[in-house]
């Protein structure tokens, strides 16, 4: 389907190569991977199909409120641009897991995920609208990486923290509006530590500037081969808290929920420790053995 969305300037021998390519790629990675990277290579090899992909996802882009039900629900349809996808999908990262929206103990939120959602959404479009709800988090933000060369190629595709990929030009036009955060890399290293971000590295908990801070570093879970993008990924302490690591961006790493939960002092357990060869970043060690795998 990817080969079949190039222009039919591109050359034969370009359209094959780029077809034997895709297909070495495909042998390793999850159909979803591979749609992402077949759209990113689209891309990159036909920049001016960029404009066109955005103006066809304006076209398409729809919303129905349904009639009122006898039961006095409705029902809403939507077709999603990428840059209303992204505000979804960060809306419900937020607010639409377990306990999201409502005060209840943990483990005692009975509603299904479609419930949650619902709960989600309509609790972010209250605050949009200047209601205050209980137990208000603050509205939604979306953390979108960007090179100094991406900003060069407006049709170029980035991704937000939870995986959704804009182009440049989308991204940039929403980031002069809160609460979007664009952080710019330069040379791989993010430019945010002129921020105080470690005021308290005697807390335990990070805080939302840390969390920001890794999401614009590492884009995801740093388990060697996840794609976990980090919006579902959780701050985790290279230097175990138990072992006296501070709360700080430099000891501080993304890790998804299970490969979070991999890291133990037991014999099945991986642990982590800094990478001494690139500030900010760390090493996976498997269990039993001393092999040191890049993060």
């Amino acid at each position: 389907r990817a080969v079949k969305g190039l222009p039919g300037t591109l050359g034969g021998e370009a359209k094959l190569r780029f077809a034997a390519d895709l297909t070495e790629y495909a042998r390793t990675v999850a159909p979803a991977a591979l749609r992402a990277e077949a759209a990113r290579r689209v891309a990159a090899l036909c920049p001016a199909q960029g404009a066109e992909r955005e103006a066809h996802q304006e076209r398409q882009r729809s919303a129905r409120l349904g009639a009122v039900r006898p039961d006095g629900t409705s029902t809403l349809t939507m077709v999603l641009t990428a840059r209303s996808r992204a505000l979804v999908e960060r809306a419900l990262c937020d607010h639409g897991g377990p306990g999201g929206t409502v005060a209840c103990e943990p483990g005692s939120d009975d509603r299904s995920p479609e419930q949650r959602a619902h709960d989600a959404l309509t609790h972010v479009w209250a605050l949009a609208s200047g209601v205050d709800p209980a137990a208000a988090r603050g509205a939604a933000a979306i953390v979108v990486r960007v090179t100094p060369e991406q900003l060069d190629d407006p049709a170029a595709l980035v991704r937000t923290d939870a995986g959704t990929q804009l182009s440049v030009r989308q991204a940039v036009s929403m980031a002069g509006a809160n609460p979007w955060f664009v952080s710019l890399l330069r040379e791989g290293r993010e430019e945010l530590h002129r921020i105080d971000v470690d005021a308290r590295p005697d807390r335990r908990i990070a805080t939302a500037l840390q969390r920001l801070v890794l999401y614009a570093a590492h884009g995801g879970c740093t388990f060697p081969g996840c794609d976990v993008p980090a919006r579902r990924s959780q701050y985790h302490h290279v230097v175990p808290w138990s072992r006296g690591g501070p709360t700080t961006v430099g000891n501080g790493a993304l890790g998804c929920p299970p490969h979070h939960g991999m890291v133990g002092d037991g014999p099945a357990g991986w642990t982590t420790v800094p990478d001494p060869r690139v500030p900010g970043r760390c090493r996976w060690i498997p269990p039993g053995t001393d092999r040191l795998t890049d993060a």
